[in-house]
């Protein structure tokens, strides 16, 4: 992509001329229409059963309405195009589970994100965190591309490039330049991902193609996007980490669902409590006890999207070492952005 940094869109008719369809600005969604309405409550609901409830309103006297959705799915993404057709205030407060990257193609739309907030246009995409509250107003004529990445997935992607749980939920900055290398680098990767993901959709193995174009777009983010873990990613280790840090690390994963004490770990890694403390704070940012409560979080996880629906989430947290599960349920929200129930009744 030379010159302007994202291609222009011209948004469909109102009586839908698919000839102007040509136009979108990803060819792989051409014919992905999954929706067209004319009804605010048709609109509302539909899109929040592809992202997540808001509230949808219009701005203004205007009251004519003419949404249009294009998706392309991934198995914990998506790439999509949205246009209202009519000035629209946007209000998802948390979006909990995932991030929502936005590029406007025609038009222009207000975000605010937390503390944040940006005028986005064509040459300033949106980059919407979870854990902080979300507002938008959309002008009749914007229509955007969105990714939608699951927050899990990010944070795990962050955490293995760390080699460490993380300590508190990932934020990014919510203007990307579209005319910075990055935001050139983004743009392409979108536009190749959903192009693949269209592609390979119905051969064999595309689950396995998919998620390997899933994982493009979370790592593209992540090195791509200032964020507050960014700093941390990108610099080199000042050394190795010591050996009591990896042992201990060992020896939670294989005994996690066990009782176990700092004192069994500083044991077990023949160091003090304080040399043990010492290590995790300086090379992992955290406590052993709240690496051992991490890694438990993340073994229900994937306890809960490998489970049976008729499984319990009680049994599974148990099993992973919970005792008390009222507090279990408040750090896996945290962690997670869904409640257990939610992980277990979505991927079932």
């Amino acid at each position: 992509m030379t010159g302007t940094p994202v291609q222009r869109m011209v948004p469909p008719t109102p009586l839908h001329d698919t000839t102007s369809l040509s136009t979108l600005p990803i060819g792989a969604l051409h014919g992905r229409l999954i929706f067209h309405t004319n009804e605010l409550d048709e609109a509302r609901e539909k899109v929040t059963a592809l992202y997540t409830r808001h509230r949808l309103d219009f701005i203004g006297r205007d009251r004519r309405l003419d949404t249009y959705f294009y998706h392309i799915p991934l198995p914990r993404a998506s790439v999509n195009c949205l246009g209202y057709g009519s000035d629209m205030i946007i209000e998802p407060g948390d979006l909990q589970s995932f991030f929502l990257i936005q590029t406007p193609v025609h038009g222009a739309m207000h975000a605010v994100c937390g503390t944040q907030s940006i005028h986005s246009t064509p040459e300033l995409s949106s980059v919407l965190s979870p854990a902080v509250p979300v507002r938008m107003s959309w002008r009749a004529n914007c229509w955007q591309v969105q990714v939608r990445l699951d927050r899990a997935l990010i944070e795990q992607c962050l955490s293995n490039a760390l080699e460490r749980p993380l300590s508190e939920p990932v934020i990014f900055e919510l203007g990307m330049d579209m005319s910075s290398p990055a935001g050139v680098s983004w743009w392409n990767t979108v536009k190749y991902v959903a192009e693949q993901a269209h592609l390979v959709a119905d051969l064999p193995h595309a689950t396995t193609v998919l998620r390997q174009l899933e994982h493009l777009l979370v790592n593209s983010l992540l090195y791509l996007q200032p964020h507050n873990y960014s700093d941390q990613l990108l610099k080199r280790e000042r050394c190795i980490v010591p050996r009591h840090v990896k042992r201990a690390e060992s020896y939670i994963v294989d005994h996690y669902n066990e009782s176990i004490s700092i004192e069994d770990l500083a044991k077990h890694c023949g160091v003090s409590l304080r040399t043990l403390y010492r290590g995790f704070q300086e090379f992992r940012h955290l406590s052993p006890m709240q690496h051992l409560k991490t890694t438990r979080l993340d073994m229900v996880n994937r306890m809960l999207r490998a489970a049976d629906p008729s499984d319990s989430v009680t049994r599974i947290a148990l099993e992973a070492g919970f005792r008390q599960l009222g507090r279990f349920a408040v750090e896996y929200r945290r962690r997670f952005g869904e409640c257990p129930s939610a992980t277990l009744r979505n991927c079932s």
